[in-house]
This record gives C-alpha cells, structure tokens and sequence, in this order.
C-alpha cells in the first residue's frame, strides 16, 4: 500500500477515535404478529380461485396440438385469450391436464378435453365444468 493512500485512512481514523463519536445502535425491529419468518412458512397458500367453462370433448384426429405435441390424455384445447398455452389446469370431472390445444370453437370459456375412444366422447357430453389453475404455462 502507498503512503498517499494510507496517511489520509489513518487520519480519518483518528479523527473518529478523538471526537468521540460512537457508532450508531442498530435499532429494534418490532415485528407485527404473523410476519416471523417461520410463521409465514407455515401458511398454505390460498386454492385457486376456480373459473367456471363449458367442457365439450374430442379424440384422435391424427394432427398434433397446437403445441407441437400429439394429443394424449390430459391435452385440454382452450381458447389462449382465456388460458395460456402450457398452463397446468384441473377439471372438473377430467381431473389434471395441461393446455396444449386450440380449436376453431374454443372461443371464450369453452375447452375441449382429450378422450381416448369416441365412447368416451359421447358419455362426456358438453358440461358446466369447475377450471382451477395449478401452475401457469
């Protein structure tokens, strides 16, 4: 180190030392009940507030989604102005899927659910369905 640089550090210094000056207390922190830290970790974030759709349901086409993917079980067709492709969504009566479809008549509040047979498509029907968001896409 240079003695230019150290004299005005050791003069700073006893300048400090010779005033009197005391460093400053931290000052106490009052915390408001409920925000402690392992407190906060406790609590469960709130259920998804569920979005009501109307449910109607197709089977294999022989194209991929709008995602690239083939459709499988769990592929649910939205309308992307309503639900992000890729978001992870629970229906009603369907149970977990994932949006990874589109639809000439998915407009709005209306989602198609993949079903594995034409059966399964017809016992579906068109419903009134419960949409909750478990993870955006």
């Amino acid at each position: 180190m240079r003695l230019t640089t150290l004299i005005p550090a050791l003069l700073f210094s006893a300048a400090l030392v010779t005033s009197g000056l005391q460093p400053a207390e931290a000052p106490t922190v009052i915390e408001a009940p409920g925000t402690s830290i392992s407190e906060y970790r406790q609590i469960e974030a709130p259920e998804p507030e569920a979005m009501i759709f109307e449910a109607t349901a197709y089977c294999y086409t022989g194209n991929r989604t709008a995602t690239g993917t083939w459709p499988r079980r769990g592929t649910i067709a939205v309308d992307p102005a309503i639900i992000q492709l890729g978001t992870r969504l629970n229906v009603e009566g369907y149970g977990e899927g994932i949006a990874e479809d589109t639809g000439g008549a998915i407009q709005g509040h209306i989602i198609d659910l993949y079903m594995e047979s034409e059966d399964e498509c017809w016992s579906w029907g068109r419903r009134t369905v419960k949409v909750r968001i478990i993870e955006e896409g």
